[in-house]
């Protein structure tokens, strides 16, 4: 019965995060933002790999794994929002700076109820790791849609 409620759960995530990426994409952009959630859906697949290889976490009932962590997970909120994410790049640097905190705290909140639920399991790992790790991606990803994708910054302030 346990294994239902993981499968659950996993679409629930799933099905959340295509809803909020319909409420908020603009298919006008979406050639160019939805690299930013190829980049995005790329650092959590090599990311979760090493860390799940290296038995610092496990991904418990994935349904559908793909080198450890579920589909569910990568093609949903990683995916939506690394791609909402370029999008909604803020372009006032100090906007950026409290947008990369916030997106990476959403993170961070996401894995305390993935956690929670027993989704995701700490075998060697710490959530001071977790927040470390989502601001450094976050940081990439904000790299990438400045300078990959052309987002500078107004002149105005």
């Amino acid at each position: 019965m346990q294994g239902d409620n993981f499968v659950m759960e996993w679409v629930i995530l799933f099905v959340m995060s295509w809803i909020i990426f319909f409420v908020f994409i603009d298919f006008r952009q979406l050639k160019r933002n939805i690299w930013g959630g190829i980049l995005a859906a790329v650092l959590q697949l090599v990311t979760d790999t090493q860390a799940i290889n290296q038995g610092l976490y496990t991904v418990n009932e994935p349904v559908i794994s793909i080198m450890g962590s579920s589909l569910f997970f990568t093609a949903g909120p990683v995916f939506t929002v690394g791609t909402l994410f370029s999008q909604l790049h803020p372009k006032k640097r100090w906007l950026r700076i409290v947008n990369i905190f916030a997106i990476s705290a959403l993170f961070f909140l996401q894995e305390i109820l993935l956690i929670l639920s027993g989704n995701l399991a700490y075998t060697n790992w710490h959530f001071t790791s977790s927040l470390f790790i989502n601001v450094c991606v976050m940081i990439v990803l904000s790299w990438f849609s400045i300078v990959v994708l052309d987002k500078k910054e107004d002149v105005a302030r």
